[in-house]
């Protein structure tokens, strides 16, 4: 029988941790900087670009043509304008996804192995929480920071892209119903699988730096996807983003099950 979870111990874990990325530069810098931009950049540019060139338009003409019919009708008749109104709405959407990830991965790097660098664990694995309440509180604060960071990022995002949008000519459309389930469902669901990966690392590297590169695990499918994205082979729906987020999640759950079960207090003392 599973023992009572104490959810005290659990949200006082969080909250410590909380408070030591507040004052850690070596994650907040990141935490800040990375939705800044990933999400701000690529609007900002076409914001300063004031016209859009014919050339961004037949580069996304393939996936242009797997729209449905009913966001056809919806699209301006310029390629130009074509050209943006895909590149807010679809292209730039799964490259939204290395937000959570990276924010997600970089602070549970801290939070596990970085502790264990600098020393500063000793006193919590005194403290009297099962491994299971000690896995759970480093946990949730990297996902929770992960989760509001990404949806403050997609508030910013929106605002920036509504901008580009007016500028040329263009009716607002954000927020609408995919960026809302990639918001909600999906990137939760990005941010666990990169807990998931940094836990699974935590008993093999020695430092920050070395369980920050583990990152790179989740980024390249991620880029693949923006690739795939713009070349036309896949089309974010809200179909797709409801499976693929579905799916994320199945794949988060099994990666975090599998990782709990190294994850134990001794192990996180040794640091040879």
């Amino acid at each position: 029988m599973t023992a009572r979870l104490n959810t005290t111990a659990v949200l006082a874990i969080a909250g410590r941790d909380l408070r030591i990325v507040a004052r850690s530069r070596a994650v907040l810098i990141p935490t800040i900087a990375v939705p800044i931009v990933l999400l701000l950049t690529p609007p900002l540019a076409l914001l300063a670009a004031r016209t859009a060139p014919d050339s961004l338009a037949t580069a996304l003409f393939p996936l242009l043509t797997r729209l449905p019919v009913e966001m056809l009708d919806q699209l301006p008749t310029e390629p130009a304008r074509q050209a943006v109104v895909l590149l807010l709405l679809y292209v730039f959407a799964p490259l939204y996804l290395l937000v959570p990830v990276l924010v997600a991965s970089v602070t549970a790097a801290d939070s596990v192995v970085g502790e264990r660098e600098r020393g500063t664990l000793e006193g919590l694995l005194d403290s009297p929480t099962t491994d299971r309440e000690l896995l759970i509180g480093k946990l949730l604060a990297p996902w929770g920071m992960a989760t509001v960071v990404s949806a403050l990022g997609a508030v910013a995002y929106g605002a920036v892209a509504n901008l580009v949008l007016s500028q040329y000519g263009l009716p607002r459309s954000f927020p609408n119903l995919e960026w809302a389930v990639l918001v909600v469902w999906v990137a939760p669901a990005a941010a666990a699988i990169g807990l998931g990966l940094i836990v699974a690392a935590s008993n093999r590297v020695k430092t920050f730096h070395e369980a920050s590169q583990i990152i790179g695990i989740i980024v390249l499918p991620i880029v693949a996807l923006v690739v795939a994205q713009a070349a036309g082979v896949v089309l974010f729906d809200v179909g797709v983003l409801l499976l693929f987020g579905a799916a994320l999640w199945l794949m988060a759950v099994l990666l975090l099950r599998v990782s709990a079960r190294g994850f134990r207090r001794d192990r996180l003392l040794t640091r040879d």
